[in-house]
C-alpha cells in the first residue's frame, strides 16, 4: 500500500481547462510543502513525470503534475501547439491556484521543471512572488544558443515550415505541422540520441501524436530565461548534462552563475538520462536533499 494517493483534478488558465494530478502525502502531513511540475518540449505529464512525482510524494510533499493547454487532459487547439507565452501563463495560472488551497501549506510552494518547462520554472521565479524555490533538471536557457546546435542543412526548410504555419494561423488555416522528433529529416529536436530516449518515455496507448504546429521554430529562438535571470532571489538548483545534444553546457553555465543563489550541478551525461537508471536515482536524492536544505 502507497503512503500517497493520487486525485486527477482540473484548474483553469484563461479560457482553457488543464488537466492535473494532485499526489497527496497520506496521513502524515495536515499541511505538506506543494512542489508543481510540467513536462519539456511538446511533452504530456505522464511522459516519465510519475516517478519524480511518485518520489516527492513518499517524502511527504504534495505534488501538482499537470499538462499544458493543448496537450493531454487539457483542452485547446489547435492540439500539441507549444508556445512559451501561453505555457507561462498556464504555470502562472496554476501557481494562483495552489496559493488559495487550504489543505498545503502555502508558504512552501516549490516549482520542478525540465527542458523547456526547466526554463519555464525559471521565468516564474523571476516573475512570481511566494515561490520558496526551484529546480531546473537540464533547463532550456537560450533559445537562440540552443538554435546555433540545430542541424544547418536542415534550417531553410524548417524555417520555411515554420513561415508557412504562422501565415496560416492568421488565416485561420490547419496547422503545418512537424515531429517532435523523428529518426532524420526536419524535426523540432534533432540531436542524434533524441529520438530513441524521447520516444522511450512515451507510454503506450497515448493519444499523442507527436506532430506540433511548425511556427514554434520562429519562436523558440527568442524565449531566452538566462537573461531574467539575475533577478531571481530564491534558491535555485539547476542540474545539467555536460553532453546534452540540445541545450549548449556553456549556455547552462553562463546562465547559472546569473542566479545569486544557485546550487549547480553538472554531470557527464545525455539531455534525457535523468528519467532513468543510475541518472534518475542521482537526480531524485540531489532534488529530495536540495528540498530538505530549504525547510
Amino acid at each position: 500500500m502507497s503512503n500517497y494517493s493520487v486525485e486527477p483534478i482540473y484548474l483553469k488558465s484563461g479560457d482553457e481547462t488543464l488537466g492535473a494530478d494532485l499526489y497527496r502525502p497520506v496521513m502524515r502531513f495536515r499541511k505538506p510543502p506543494l512542489i508543481i511540475m510540467a513536462h519539456g518540449f511538446g511533452a504530456e505529464r505522464k511522459f516519465g513525470l510519475p516517478k519524480f512525482a511518485e518520489r516527492f510524494a513518499e517524502t511527504g510533499y504534495a505534488v501538482l503534475l499537470f499538462d499544458y493547454r493543448c496537450f493531454g487532459g487539457s483542452t485547446g487547439k489547435p492540439r500539441e501547439l507549444v508556445s512559451p507565452t501561453l505555457q507561462l501563463e498556464d504555470w502562472r495560472s496554476v501557481i494562483h491556484q495552489a496559493r488559495k488551497r487550504k489543505d498545503i501549506d502555502t508558504k512552501r510552494i516549490y516549482l520542478w521543471g525540465t527542458s523547456l518547462s526547466g526554463g519555464h520554472v525559471l521565468t516564474m521565479a523571476a516573475r512570481e512572488k511566494g515561490i520558496r524555490a526551484v529546480m531546473a533538471m537540464v533547463p532550456h536557457v537560450d533559445g537562440f544558443a540552443s538554435s546555433l546546435l540545430y542541424p544547418k542543412h536542415h534550417l531553410p526548410s524548417v524555417l520555411a515550415t515554420a513561415t508557412r504555419d504562422l501565415a496560416g494561423s492568421k488565416l485561420g488555416r490547419e496547422p503545418i505541422r512537424i515531429p517532435v522528433v523523428a529518426p532524420h529529416g526536419v524535426r523540432c529536436l534533432a540531436g542524434d540520441d533524441c529520438y530513441a530516449d524521447y520516444m522511450a518515455l512515451v507510454p503506450s496507448g497515448a493519444s499523442w501524436t507527436g506532430r506540433i504546429p511548425a511556427r514554434i521554430m520562429l519562436s523558440i529562438t527568442r524565449y531566452r530565461p538566462t537573461r531574467e535571470m539575475p533577478k531571481i532571489r530564491i534558491p535555485v538548483l539547476l542540474i545539467a548534462a555536460a553532453m546534452d545534444s540540445l541545450i549548449p553546457i556553456e549556455a547552462t553555465r553562463l546562465a547559472a552563475h546569473q542566479v545569486k543563489s544557485c546550487e549547480y550541478t553538472e554531470w557527464p551525461m545525455s539531455h534525457f538520462a535523468p528519467y532513468r537508471g543510475e541518472w534518475f536515482e542521482k537526480a531524485i536524492t540531489t532534488q529530495l536533499n536540495f528540498l530538505q536544505r530549504q525547510q
